[in-house]
């Protein structure tokens, strides 16, 4: 699923080539990726509405429009991107909003059909936003208050900062790394973290995030940026998806585990519960 890297770059893409453009319809043909509204009900909320910011929050990309907002979450293998307008829809697009003089539209192209298309009439009236933690590449957090959060959190550190209620966009891949790079058992019970580990956390999670997104995010298998540009991040994995091979860190042999049904990678010579 992509990350909070691979959605920013997404939105650091599209943001050029959709910001004042008007939408003049939309088709949509997952109705279920729509959740309790209709096809018709979204052509006619995006109808003649003008893009006037594109956004992040968490995994999440919000197009603020003149009146209204939309909101869509990628999942596994979706992608957004501005192309021509097609008569046919072009293979796994399941909606196309035709944008101006409808020669150019935004699609959303999704393999499994697994990403999700919201409109509200604010940002304020969006549940799942209104869910999300710190944003980690804009929020200064402090341990202190990170070690309140954590203090009746008994599960690994590694599920809990999958949280998306206290880091906004962290996933899988970005979870492992972060524990890494801050000396952390991902194992540990989160509410025995020392002050000095919380404050480790804190400095670990923009540092891990922010060299992900100049890497253009990591592609594992489906990740594309609108460009067509798959990022690079995966080359400098620390632990994820490295089991087996040795820490660049103390030369110890990378370990996987599974935490909450989800892969976990981690160093358990440098990295040992403490």
């Amino acid at each position: 699923m992509p990350e909070l890297p691979e959605v920013e770059t997404a939105v650091r893409e599209l943001r050029p080539n959709i910001t004042g453009r008007v939408l003049c319809g939309v088709t949509a043909t997952i109705p279920r990726q729509l959740g309790d509204t209709t096809a018709k009900e979204l052509a006619r909320f995006v109808k003649n509405r003008r893009v006037i910011a594109v956004e992040r929050r968490g995994k999440y990309i919000v197009l603020e429009l003149d009146r209204g907002v939309l909101l869509f979450h990628l999942r596994m293998t979706g992608r957004l991107y501005v192309a021509p307008t097609t008569k046919v829809l072009p293979d796994y697009v399941r909606a196309a909003f035709s944008l101006d003089d409808k020669s150019l539209s935004l699609y959303f192209r999704d393999v499994r059909t697994l990403g999700t298309i919201r409109f509200y009439n604010s940002v304020d009236e969006a549940p799942e936003l209104r869910a999300l933690g710190w944003e980690p590449l804009t929020t200064n957090a402090s341990a202190a208050e990170l070690k309140e959060i954590l203090r009746t959190r008994s599960q690994g550190i590694k599920v809990v900062l999958l949280d998306q209620s206290i880091w906004a966009g962290i996933g899988n891949i970005y979870a492992s790394e972060t524990c890494w790079v801050a000396g952390v058992d991902p194992r540990k019970s989160a509410k025995l973290l020392s002050l000095a580990q919380c404050e480790r956390l804190c400095q670990a999670v923009p540092q891990v995030l922010e060299r992900a997104l100049e890497k253009g995010g990591s592609t594992l298998r489906d990740f594309m940026s609108p460009d067509g540009k798959y990022g690079s991040y995966q080359k400098e994995f620390r632990v994820y998806d490295r089991e087996g091979e040795k820490c660049l860190r103390c030369g110890g042999t990378i370990a996987r585990i599974v935490q909450a049904q989800r892969s976990t990678f981690f160093c358990p010579k440098c990295q040992k519960k403490r």
